[in-house]
């Protein structure tokens, strides 16, 4: 089974130069493709390579890529696109803005997973390193497969049946496309796939998220955010590495900012317990090009190997205590303030800020109710009774 080594942080941070790196020093001993999943993709600049909307051959043993969505969709969900696209233009559009709506919200964030899939059932790579969208639109995309699967449980078998009873009776009336078994079969295999790929990003034997900062107060916030919302859906975070941080010698006119910078980095391994903190240090130069690239993450990872899983607890465990079960879910920035959650029908659903969580219970769950809650420690508690 291939490996998964998902890099994101706030944009700026210096996760691409991170990926690459890692992807290439991975190299030396396995099979690695690192593929970008930034729409502003700048992993060609960080590698001084050419790299298309596939993977590409740069070196021995190291394949680059950076997506293009319109290739993505065409090759794994055409069938969809199309019945999408002569929707929109039957509303009146022209047909280039139809093309271009067609690609409705999540649709980018699921090719870009599909890609993932393919790789691993292909066991194209032994190594794929993702160098993801800012925090944001990463948490997009890992939330992505748990959203499908709501839509696809609750809405697509009303709809199916609906189109197939409403077909024939408006063929004679409407030129209104409807869409045909291709459609559904098109989106029950984008269902399928994405429930593979998102038990792959869910098991920490496979998957690593790595969390990229600067030793800045605002990166540093939002590191914390995006650890708390990643364990939330149940993702394996083993490594937050601080980028960017000034050396001793930089010289007195850096000094606050080196004091500043010291005082977050003393702080990570409390911020973040368990897993394993990595530095890297701000070059002389732009860490461009093969050379470069391999030097700056070897200061990064020093005796470790970026190929070793640093960590592998379990974000959320159910446990049974007489008639009850406690569900614990590791949660360290959130706030009583900024959270919520309730049973609906069936579904624990747990809201921290603006992100929601929703946890299909099992079927002997499914009828108890969230009695009882507790932040202690970094972690929730939740009394099902």
């Amino acid at each position: 089974m291939s490996r998964v080594l998902l890099y994101t942080g706030k944009g700026g941070v210096g996760k691409t130069s991170v990926a690459a790196s890692t992807g290439l020093m991975l190299s030396k001993k396995y099979k690695t493709v690192v593929m970008s999943t930034d729409p502003a993709h700048s992993l060609s600049d960080s590698l001084e390579a050419k790299i298309g909307s596939e993977a590409t051959k740069i070196y021995d043993n190291f394949y680059a890529q950076e997506i293009n969505i319109n290739d993505a969709i065409k090759s794994h969900w055409n069938d969809l696109r199309e019945y999408l696209t002569a929707l929109f233009q039957y509303q009146g559009l022209d047909p280039i803005s139809a093309e271009e709506i067609a690609i409705l919200p999540g649709f980018e964030e699921a090719a870009y997973l599909l890609y993932i899939n393919d790789y691993i059932n292909n066991n194209d790579f032994d190594v794929i390193v993702v160098d993801s969208a800012p925090t944001g639109e990463a948490l997009r995309l890992l939330s992505f497969p748990e959203v499908m699967r709501w839509y696809m449980e609750k809405v697509f078998p009303i709809s199916r049946t609906a189109a197939k009873i409403a077909r024939p009776f408006m063929k004679p009336f409407s030129n209104l496309p409807m869409p045909n078994d291709k459609v559904f079969e098109s989106a029950e295999a984008l269902y399928d796939q994405l429930g593979h790929i998102h038990d792959i990003l869910q098991n920490p034997e496979i998957t690593s998220i790595r969390l990229v900062t600067n030793a800045d107060q605002m990166s540093y916030n939002e590191t914390k955010r995006a650890f708390t919302y990643l364990l939330l859906y149940g993702y394996p975070v083993d490594a937050v590495i601080a980028n960017k941080i000034y050396t001793d010698d930089t010289g007195d006119f850096f000094r606050e900012w080196r004091e500043s910078q010291h005082k977050i980095v003393d702080e990570l391994p409390d911020a973040f317990p368990d897993v394993k903190i990595l530095k890297g240090y701000l070059q002389n130069d732009e860490p461009l090009g093969r050379d470069k690239l391999i030097k700056f993450g070897e200061t990064i990872y020093g005796e470790n190997d970026p190929y070793d899983i640093f960590y592998k607890g379990k974000p959320i465990e159910f446990t049974k205590h007489g008639n009850d079960v406690i569900v614990k879910i590791k949660l360290p920035y959130a706030t009583k303030e900024n959270l919520d959650l309730f049973n609906k029908g069936g579904e624990l659903v747990v809201e921290v800020g603006n992100w929601k969580r929703i946890m299909y219970l099992p079927q002997t769950m499914a009828n108890m109710e969230p009695a009882a809650a507790e932040l202690k420690n970094g972690y929730l508690y939740i009394t099902l009774k």
